[in-house]
């Protein structure tokens, strides 16, 4: 899926908080939304991904404006994500169990993604007795095995340690095979370079650089995102 992004921008009690004049995301990568604090990351990943609209502007999803019509095709792990209360099972298969997968199917793909965790003996706790780092691992198998076209990730690893998120980063590589795409919010570089293919780093609410991940992390051109990178 091809998603462009046309003059939009969006407003909070009359004060734009994110304005884009051109933005597009092209299918088969793993894309990296970067900045400081507020600088508009979710804002824009909520926005295009349809759980917010923008205020004014044209988001086109293969060059249609209806969202309806390529929703299915989408998912989204939001940094604090809403668990079910119920095992960590019926939370990671929700979405199939929605989509009336067949059980052959769903078993199926339980099987594999659960592997990724080694998460067989939380299988039958209840989401309300997890960690934090255990409730981020249930939300990122819950999108991941829907495998969708489309996956917005918002600090999906934030909560993780760090042999949980290189893990974690192999399954979000996973998620962009083929045609597949992954917009990950995140605000560690070198996650960032270990997964991005390319990178969209904004400031104050507007696009400052992007372009290909190691010529943008490496060789930035813009003022502040060179003092970013120094100070790391």
């Amino acid at each position: 899926m091809n998603i462009r992004v046309i003059n939009s921008s969006k407003e909070y009690n009359g004060k734009e908080v994110l304005h884009i004049d051109e933005l597009n995301f092209k299918e088969g990568f793993v894309i990296a939304l970067m900045g400081l604090n507020g600088s508009g990351k979710t804002t824009l990943l909520q926005c295009v991904s349809g759980l917010e609209a923008f205020t004014k502007g044209t988001v086109l999803y293969d060059n249609s404006s209806s969202f309806e019509t390529v929703k299915k095709d989408i998912s989204v792990m939001l940094q604090r994500p809403y668990l079910f209360n119920s095992s960590v099972i019926e939370n990671i298969i929700i979405g199939l169990k929605f989509r009336k997968f067949s059980e052959e199917k769903i078993q199926e793909r339980l099987k594999h993604y659960v592997s990724y965790f080694d998460i067989n003996d939380l299988l039958n706790k209840n989401t309300r007795e997890l960690s934090g780092g255990e409730q981020a691992k249930v939300s990122l198998l819950r999108t991941a095995i829907l495998e969708t076209q489309m996956t917005f990730l918002d600090e999906p690893t934030a909560s993780m340690d760090i042999e949980s998120t290189l893990t974690a980063e192999k399954i979000i590589k996973t998620m962009a095979e083929g045609k597949r795409s992954v917009i990950l919010v995140t605000h560690d570089l070198l996650q960032a370079k270990r997964v991005a293919d390319y990178v969209i780093f904004l400031d104050k609410g507007r696009i400052i650089e992007q372009g290909e991940t190691q010529k943008v992390l490496n060789f930035p051109e813009h003022k502040l995102l060179r003092q970013i990178l120094r100070s790391d």
